[in-house]
């Protein structure tokens, strides 16, 4: 019986071809029931979106089916895909459907989702995290005849350019998804090389989140090497090529949410280490898991380039107090700057650091015409050394003893950086470091005093902090 391989989610080329995989009791499933009915009538492909091995089969018994079309049951369907991902962690990968004898390809598309093509466009557009598509068709034996089964493959952005893969079955007890290192039992992370430097007890009872996990994948690997006991990594971002020169994802990540291609690495390093994954945009998640996940961290990481989503990632931090850490590139990445807030430490906010920002957003209805084009994967990594110093910094803040104990002592206050990384850039603050000389400076760092926005000083109060001066009394502003 043919081994199967593990895909990279990329379209062959005509002198390729790729395995359409399947378990045999998926396929026994499919002939008990799509092959017992009359054409059309169909159901949902289940998987690991990591090889698109077909592991089961779920026939659809409420879809509308005809002659000539099966509509599948929405909400039969739907309902389906959720039970089998809670229960056994099987992601939907595509649908099977019967044809009429003799209709051997797949319909088009013919406008507003109708037609094989065009339904399956509207669900990778509903799907971001779906690489490809799995649209087999076959000739049911019902239909008079034998069976015949067409195992198309569909990419992303090329759905009209569908091929036949080859159809491979395989006994359900042969697969392995991968193949894992015997690990003692149970695994435990040798932190003993961060003795002096880090509290390995503190650091594997701490909750890190990271909202964004793109450029930011360097800043998690590092808290998981530093012994980090739960990380939970929220992005609804796929990788594409861009994203290998300047975020330290592989080929072989490719069509993968970010999130789940950095669950598997983090898990390489520390195969006890809790993994929590959530493939929303931020700004669209709900008070529930904004309280199971922010409610309960000890330190929220704000990644992203979205202006609107590090907005209210402080709004969170300072409504379930939980210290945080803002990140973001200047232009051509010839700077970079962090805000971080901690709750009785920080008397001001992020919004109260960067206030110019909010007014060019808020007020002025303005877009960001900056991009990351120019970064490097050095500045990339520059930066997230920086954040992860800081990182430990506030985790250890209540510690004694350690490298990372009283970082800051007294001067809190002092919570926007900025880092210089081109000696081509400019502005008052970084010159007053070198007055009257003529070398160019890099790599040097400010650290600016952020004082609370709030009369007399300010004509207004800080509407996310209050401009209290005391952060752990702004959680009563967002009740």
């Amino acid at each position: 019986m043919k081994d199967h391989k593990k895909t990279t989610h990329r379209r062959p080329d005509d002198s390729q071809t790729e395995d359409f995989v399947i378990f045999k009791s998926a396929f026994d499933e499919i002939k008990r029931t799509v092959c017992r009915n009359q054409p059309e009538s169909g159901g949902i492909l289940l998987g690991n979106r990591a090889d698109y091995v077909i592991q089961k089969f779920i026939f659809d018994p409420k879809g509308s089916r005809s002659r000539g079309a099966y509509d599948p049951d929405v909400n039969f369907i739907n309902a389906q895909i959720k039970k089998e991902w809670s229960e056994n962690q099987l992601e939907f990968l595509g649908f099977l459907h019967s044809h009429p004898r003799g209709v051997e390809r797949l319909s088009g598309d013919w406008g507003n989702n109708i037609g094989d093509i065009g339904y399956m466009r509207a669900i990778l557009r509903a799907i971001p995290a779906l690489p490809k598509f799995l649209v087999p068709i076959l000739f049911s034996p019902a239909d008079g005849g034998e069976l015949q089964f067409f195992p198309y493959i569909a990419y992303r952005g090329a759905e009209e350019q569908y091929f036949a893969g080859t159809l491979t079955l395989i006994e359900d007890e042969e697969y392995q998804p991968e193949i894992i290192r015997e690990l003692p039992e149970p695994f435990k992370l040798d932190t003993s090389r961060l003795k002096g430097s880090a509290d390995a007890a503190l650091m594997q009872k701490t909750h890190v989140v990271c909202v964004g996990t793109g450029g930011a994948n360097g800043i998690c690997e590092s808290l998981v090497r530093s012994g980090l006991g739960h990380i939970t990594l929220i992005d609804f971002d796929v990788v594409d090529a861009t994203n290998l020169v300047t975020q330290g994802f592989y080929v072989s990540d490719i069509g993968k949410l970010k999130i789940e291609a950095l669950k598997e690495r983090l898990l390489n390093i520390n195969p006890a280490i809790k993994v929590t994954t959530l493939p929303k945009d931020f700004l669209e998640l709900n008070e529930q898991e904004l309280e199971e996940t922010i409610g309960y961290a000890d330190l929220l990481l704000m990644m992203t380039d979205n202006f609107h989503a590090q907005a209210h990632g402080n709004i969170q931090s300072l409504k379930y107090q939980v210290p945080a850490v803002f990140a973001i590139m200047y232009e051509r990445a010839r700077c970079s700057e962090i805000t971080f807030t901690v709750p009785g430490l920080t008397p001001a906010c992020h919004r109260c650091a960067v206030s110019s920002r909010y007014h060019y957003y808020l007020d002025e209805h303005k877009e960001n015409p900056v991009t990351s084009t120019g970064s490097t994967n050095f500045h990339t990594t520059y930066l997230n050394s920086a954040i992860g110093l800081i990182a430990l910094a506030i985790l250890h803040r209540d510690t004694t003893g350690l490298e990372f104990s009283g970082w800051f002592r007294d001067r809190w206050e002092r919570n926007l950086i900025q880092l210089r990384t081109s000696p081509f850039y400019t502005s008052r603050l970084f010159d007053s470091l070198a007055p009257d000389s003529d070398i160019n400076h890099c790599f040097d760092a400010v650290w600016q005093k952020i004082t609370p926005e709030a009369p007399p000083e300010y004509g207004y109060n800080c509407p996310d902090c209050g401009g209290l001066g005391d952060l752990r009394d702004a959680f009563m502003y967002h009740q």
